[in-house]
């Protein structure tokens, strides 16, 4: 609060500001991404792949045209596909978290297809270590990562 009692969060920019979101950004969010939970994870993890895609596409190109902002441009990419694999492993983590599992210690069929399952393992090596597992769950800090090192050398050399 200011000294004369005005209050910012009521003023003409919140409002604008909340009718902005209201009105423009949330229905975009929800054609683009999706208007329920487990689309918005099917799509997110479809725009992780194909940042990731483009990522990994621009790093040849980058060593081909010898141009370092291309170099950048991946770094970039990846940067943002860690910062989404973050977001969606924390969704994930907050979608189950209040599934208890059955007395068999599994989690529910539909839990498990929709939200588990997906981000599982299918190669034993990493499910047999765990610190191959930790690295493989977390691996949007990889990203993260990678991203800043490809843009340093981008802006280095």
């Amino acid at each position: 609060m200011s000294i004369d009692g005005y209050r910012w969060e009521y003023g003409f920019l919140a409002r604008f500001g909340d009718w902005c979101w209201a009105k423009i950004i949330d229905p975009l969010l929800r054609l683009i991404i999706g208007q329920d939970d487990i689309t918005s994870l099917r799509r997110l993890r479809a725009a992780i792949q194909l940042t990731l895609l483009g990522a990994v596409i621009l790093l040849p190109l980058a060593l081909l045209l010898n141009r370092l902002h291309v170099l950048t441009a991946s770094g970039l990419l990846f940067d943002i596909a860690g910062a989404l694999r973050l977001f969606l492993l924390e969704e994930i983590d907050h979608q189950i978290a209040d599934i208890e599992p059955n007395e068999h210690g599994n989690y529910p069929s539909p839990v498990m297809r929709e939200l588990i399952m997906p981000e599982g393992v299918y190669i034993q090596e990493i499910n047999d270590r765990a610190i191959s597992f930790f690295y493989y769950k977390k691996r949007g800090v990889l990203f993260l990562f990678l991203g800043f090192v490809l843009q340093m050398l981008g802006d280095w050399l």
